[in-house]
C-alpha cells in the first residue's frame, strides 16, 4: 500500500499528488494483469482513464471514442463525438500512452471499440484504485475538474479551457485556442523532459537596465511580478522589452523553502500542496496565496524535517533573481 495520501472524498477538485497517487494505483493493477484475455480488459479500462485525464473527456464521451476512426495520431487531434463534439489536441506524452494502449498485441481483436465499457464497471474500478491508493474516492468528474484546473494553472485562458472541456454553448476551438492549448502542453512537457518543472510566463518590463546585467520584471496574468536577472547582451539579443510575453524557469534545486519572510525580492507566500520524500531529499509542490502559481522544490531530507514540510503548512518561497532563465521559444500566442 502506498503511502497515505490526504483523505479525498470526491465531489471536489483533487489535489496533484492524489491524482498521481490514483493513477499510479491504475498502472499497478494494469500492469499485474496475467493472462492475455486480462491483460485486453485492464487496458481498456487504463484507455478511457487517460481520456478522461488527458482530454478532460466526460466519461460518456470517453466510452464512445472509437480508438481506430476518432483518435489521429499523427495530427496530435481527437475526435470526441456526442452532443459536445468537438476536436481537440493531445499533449505528446499522454497520446504516446493512449497510442500504445491502443496498439497492445493484445487489443488486436478489440480495434475499434476498445472503449465501449459499461459505465457502472469503469466507475468501479475507478473506486477500487482510489481505495488503493489511499483516497476514499475518485471519479471520473473529479479527474475532469483537476484537469481543468491544471490548464488554468498552466495559463491557458478560461474561455479556451471551455470550449476544450466542451462547454462552448456550440463554439468549437479555433486556431488560436488550439495553439495556445498546444503551447500550454509544450511549454509543460520541456518543463518535465529538462529538469525545470517551474515556469512563468508574463508581460516582460525592463525594470533597470545596467552596463553588465538587467532587472526585468515578468508579470504574470494574475498581477504577480517575478523579479528576473538576465545579462544585458541577453536583454539586446533577445530583444526582451519588445516582446509581449516570454517565459522564464527555475530550477527545483534553486527554489528555496523558508519559514519566514525574507526582505528579498521574489519571496512569496505559498502553502505545500505535495509532498514526495524519497531516501534522503524530498520533493515538495508548493502554490502561491497570490496568484495561484505552483513551484516545485528539491530538499534534503534534513532541511524538510527542519522546515516542518508537511500537508497545508504555510511557508515563504524565494528564487534569486538571477536564478531564473529565459526559455525559448520566448513568445507565446496573443
Amino acid at each position: 500500500m502506498p503511502e497515505r495520501q490526504e483523505v479525498f472524498s470526491g465531489g471536489s477538485v483533487p489535489e496533484e499528488g492524489q491524482v498521481r497517487a490514483f493513477l499510479q494505483a491504475f498502472y499497478r493493477w494494469y500492469e499485474g494483469a496475467g493472462r492475455p484475455v486480462q491483460q485486453c480488459s485492464r487496458s481498456r479500462v487504463l484507455l478511457v482513464c487517460l481520456l478522461v485525464r488527458v482530454a478532460g473527456l466526460r466519461l460518456g464521451e470517453a466510452l464512445a471514442v472509437d480508438d481506430t476512426a476518432d483518435i489521429d495520431g499523427s495530427g496530435g487531434l481527437l475526435h470526441v463525438r456526442g452532443k459536445w463534439e468537438r476536436v481537440v489536441p493531445l499533449p505528446r506524452t499522454g497520446l504516446k500512452k493512449i497510442l500504445e494502449l491502443c496498439e497492445a498485441p493484445c487489443n488486436v481483436r478489440e480495434r475499434g471499440r476498445l472503449c465501449r465499457l459499461d459505465q457502472g464497471y469503469v466507475r468501479r474500478i475507478f473506486t477500487l484504485r482510489a481505495k488503493e491508493a489511499g483516497l476514499c474516492g475518485m471519479n471520473p468528474t473529479d479527474i475532469r475538474n483537476f484537469r481543468e484546473q491544471e490548464l488554468l494553472r498552466q495559463g491557458v485562458p478560461l474561455p479556451t479551457v471551455e470550449l476544450f472541456l466542451g462547454r462552448g454553448g456550440g463554439w468549437k476551438l479555433g486556431g488560436r485556442e488550439t495553439e495556445q492549448l498546444c503551447d500550454a502542453f509544450r511549454l509543460w512537457e520541456d518543463s518535465r523532459q529538462t529538469g525545470r518543472h517551474n515556469i512563468v510566463s508574463g508581460r516582460p518590463v525592463l525594470v533597470r537596465k545596467g552596463e553588465f546585467s538587467s532587472l526585468v520584471d515578468i508579470v504574470a496574468s494574475s498581477g504577480i511580478a517575478f523579479a528576473v536577472r538576465c545579462s544585458t547582451r541577453t536583454l539586446a539579443r533577445m530583444k526582451i522589452p519588445e516582446l509581449r510575453e516570454v517565459c522564464v524557469s527555475v530550477r527545483s534545486l534553486q527554489v528555496q523553502l523558508l519559514p519566514e519572510r525574507a526582505e528579498e525580492e521574489n519571496c512569496f507566500c505559498a502553502r505545500i500542496v505535495d509532498i514526495l520524500r524519497s531516501g534522503d531529499e524530498a520533493r515538495v509542490m508548493v502554490r502561491l496565496e497570490k496568484g495561484g502559481h505552483e513551484f516545485c522544490a528539491v530538499l534534503s531530507g534534513e532541511r524538510a524535517a527542519a522546515l516542518g514540510a508537511e500537508g497545508k503548512k504555510a511557508v515563504w518561497v524565494f528564487i534569486r533573481p538571477e536564478d531564473f532563465t529565459f526559455c525559448p521559444p520566448p513568445v507565446l500566442p496573443a
